[in-house]
């Protein structure tokens, strides 16, 4: 693990630290692309069988049935420690709470009697993947499921990687029980999301799939999207924290370390104009370094750099659209209509980015890797689909087919015109092949 200070000009030379510290990400996609389309390729066409020797080869154990028991799932939670019960049930109200603002409406327009609009209907069926990998992650069970609830998605299932023994973390299977989900498939990784969206014999496919994963989770999402749908294509976490002096420097190690420690590929990055302050964040990040109870190489690097002022970090927020946005300034609000790009912002000293990983209320799974600048966070919003309507009456003036047709006319589409006019019984054919002819 290391810690880079230094003063930085522009937002294009932080790219550039970025690029050079991330290269072997990079020089490695390209194979997890090969071994991914074959994983995605096998499962299609083998299915079960295909998982159970991916299962083998990558979790290291043998199953033969991929589904957790309603059993299980019920002894977990009963076996669950309070505290962790009060925990989950807390985080559930403040997450159920905000996301039941997000509920889309449908809408209604009246044109001289005619009836236009929108509808918005839930998915049926959807996939909501859990990693388990080195952590375990009931957050992300409540970030994915309640959504898909508050949205009316009568069939929720999860996926799950196994730990060695087969067994599914019980941290993840207790939530999954809380929330009412009792189809919870043991598979991760690429073959996971390929399960989910083709089906196998035992596993139904499903019609979207969300949640986190590592590389492989998302190259597969990304190889498989238009055939199901997916929420985002979620890469190493990150942050960029934005700082003054009115914030304590061991509060700010504290939220660059909570970010590095998720994947040796997470961006870390503090920007500030005070050098004070920058060298004392970097003491406590050398001092709380000493003291972290796993090997340093687990830990992103993490990045300090001095600009010339508030407006200048704000410019490299923009710049990176990263997933996560820490504003620790004496005035947070001051710059947050300046703040066009990014996942999720927190703002002030008392809004670390591991409060809204935890069920302070918005949704923690998010756009990386620059795609906040064209992506959001998952909503409620990405559990239903939309379709317009209209009802034309003959006596709306806005049912004007001549003009319509006379776009048709332009755009060389002859039946459209055709089709267009017959609703009046304007022109014969012969009239209309006659101009046609001048196109």
């Amino acid at each position: 693990m290391k810690i880079v200070l230094r003063p930085v000009g522009s937002p294009e030379e932080v790219a550039k630290d970025l690029r050079a510290d991330r290269c072997s990400l990079y020089n490695t996609l390209q194979k997890v692309e090969e071994d991914v389309r074959k994983i995605v390729e096998d499962v299609k066409e083998r299915k079960d069988k295909a998982l159970q020797e991916y299962t083998k080869k990558f979790d290291r154990c043998e199953i033969s049935d991929f589904r957790v028991s309603y059993e299980e799932l019920k002894e977990a939670w009963e076996k669950a420690p309070e505290d962790f019960k009060e925990a989950i049930t807390f985080a559930a109200s403040n997450i159920r709470d905000f996301h039941e603002k997000q509920k889309p409406k449908s809408c209604l327009v009246e044109r001289s009697a005619s009836l236009l609009g929108e509808v918005f209907r839930p998915l049926q069926r959807v996939g909501c993947y859990i990693p388990g990998g080195k952590f375990a992650y009931p957050s992300s069970c409540l970030m994915t499921v309640i959504p898909a609830q508050i949205a009316g998605v009568k069939e929720i299932v999860l996926f799950t990687p196994p730990a060695e023994d087969g067994n599914v973390r019980r941290e993840t299977l207790a939530a999954a029980f809380f929330l009412g989900v009792h189809e919870v498939y043991r598979v991760g990784g690429a073959q996971a999301i390929a399960a989910a969206c083709f089906g196998t014999e035992t596993i139904p496919p499903v019609e979207k799939i969300v949640g986190p994963g590592n590389i492989y989770v998302t190259t597969a999402k990304k190889m498989l999207q238009g055939i199901v749908g997916i929420d985002t294509l979620a890469g190493p976490s990150e942050v960029v924290i934005v700082a003054d002096q009115s914030t304590p420097s061991e509060w700010i190690a504290l939220d660059l370390l909570a970010q590095a420690e998720h994947d040796p590929l997470a961006v870390s990055i503090l920007a500030s104009p005070s050098e004070a302050l920058l060298m004392e964040v970097k003491r406590h990040l050398e001092k709380e370094l000493l003291s972290a109870p796993f090997p340093h190489d687990r830990i992103a690097p993490i990045f300090l750099y001095q600009v010339e002022s508030l407006d200048t970090a704000v410019d490299l927020v923009n710049f990176l659209a990263p997933e996560h946005v820490e504003i620790m300034v004496e005035n947070p609000l001051a710059l947050l209509p300046r703040l066009r790009k990014g996942g999720a912002f927190f703002l002030g000293p008392y809004a670390p980015v591991a409060l809204g990983d935890y069920g302070y209320g918005p949704n923690h799974v998010l756009p990386t890797g620059r795609s906040a600048a064209f992506s959001s966070p998952l909503s409620v919003r990405d559990f239903y689909t939309s379709s317009s309507f209209i009802f034309p009456l003959p006596s709306d003036p806005s049912l004007a087919y001549e003009k319509y047709a006379t776009l048709a006319f332009y755009e060389g589409l002859f039946f459209h015109r055709r089709s267009l006019l017959a609703r009046v019984g304007k022109k014969l054919l012969t009239d209309i092949e006659q101009e046609w002819g001048r196109i």
